[in-house]
């Protein structure tokens, strides 16, 4: 069946039943092997776009799930703080620490049971050791207001167009307070690595965060952050720090189907206003009109409805919505590729059907016997 795209909503249109339902596993997994896609749609460093054909909701939602919850990451986990006379609390401290990403593949780590040790295996080290100093820096600058500098140097280099009162807002943040003590600010660029065993070797490029711009703490003249953080493997079920994903989620393709052609001025609207993307202008073979609507990509479709409020384009213009075809987006978090990220979701998916099959088969044995 398809969902009927209305302006109240969606309706729910029944097709007429194909051939009868696979009766065993193996004419199931046939079926389903044969008319199974996954295709790939768009491909960034950190976004990944692809569709699901031939499937119904418990798989999308399942690899959903797993991107979310059940994909091993690093994350700080247990921070030893030797020193803290900042304002932040301990435990506040720690949990920013915690939720900064780390640019590292967990891949290459153990994971670490409760009771184990520590070893180069299943941990990373990291080390902070800052003091506000009571004056700035002998040039008369403080290293925050030499990192502004060098950002707006980066940004003229760059020649993005950035409004002034963003730019005058950051540069305000980072610069000392005429009549007020000085304030050290604590960026995660502060973290420094410590290498463990032969990490030095495994990782030659050294392991650093993800950005060096993260703000951790500022401090007072006369303060100080003295602390060591043990980062390990862990998944999003246990803390969300260690989600790899910022989203992943999935809505149902949208087939968009002329059944009139559309002209001139309504053509125009179509295209600009009412749905951006989805249609584009061809040259017209009708006498007495310019140009017509042509579709060209229906996956630009956000099933606006703002046409039918057009009595010709409503009668026009089909939409639906297709039960078993899925587009599906993912937005990594830090450097990891998104697409290494969908394949560790496949095998852990496969592990779960791999584990049911052996309790199931388990289970079987037992009432037999």
């Amino acid at each position: 069946g398809f969902y009927n795209v209305t302006e109240s909503g969606l309706e729910y249109k029944h097709v007429k039943a194909g051939p009868s339902p696979a009766q065993d596993k193996e004419e199931f997994v046939e079926n389903f092997r044969k008319g199974f896609e996954l295709n790939i749609l768009e491909q960034k460093k950190q976004e990944l776009v692809f569709e699901l054909i031939g499937c119904d909701a418990s798989f999308a939602n399942a690899l959903r799930r797993i991107l979310l919850a059940e994909v091993p990451t690093m994350a700080l986990e247990n921070i030893y703080m030797f020193t803290n006379t900042g304002l932040l609390h301990d435990e506040v401290l720690s949990h920013r620490l915690g939720l900064i990403p780390l640019d590292v593949d967990a891949r290459l780590f153990d994971d670490i049971e409760e009771g184990d040790d520590a070893t180069d295996r299943n941990t990373i080290v990291f080390e902070l050791k800052v003091t506000c100093p009571a004056k700035p820096n002998e040039e008369g600058k403080t290293e925050d207001s030499i990192m502004v500098a060098e950002i707006e140097e980066e940004i003229v280099s760059r020649n993005l167009d950035l409004e002034r009162s963003i730019l005058a807002a950051a540069k305000k943040s980072a610069i000392e307070t005429p009549g007020r003590p000085y304030t050290k600010h604590v960026y995660s660029r502060d973290l420094v690595w410590i290498p463990q065993g032969d990490q030095e070797d495994r990782f030659p490029n050294g392991i650093n965060t993800v950005y060096d711009d993260i703000l951790i703490a500022k401090l007072r003249p006369g303060q100080s952050i003295e602390l060591e953080a043990h980062a390990r493997r862990g998944i999003g079920k246990d803390h969300a720090k260690y989600s790899p994903v910022a989203t992943a989620c999935y809505r149902l393709f949208t087939e968009v189907d002329l059944l009139e052609p559309v002209y001139d001025q309504l053509a125009e609207d179509l295209v600009h206003i009412y749905e951006p993307g989805v249609f584009e202008l061809v040259p017209s073979k009708q006498p007495g009109t310019r140009v017509e609507a042509k579709v060209v990509n229906p996956y630009a479709c956000t099933m606006s409805r703002n046409y039918m409020r057009v009595p010709e384009l409503k009668k026009a213009i089909q939409m639906r919505r297709v039960p078993d075809h899925y587009v599906f987006s993912i937005e990594s978090v830090a450097k990891q590729n998104p697409a290494i990220l969908l394949a560790e979701a496949i095998r852990v998916l496969q592990q779960k059907c791999v584990t049911l099959i052996e309790l199931t088969a388990e289970q079987q044995q037992q009432q037999q016997n």
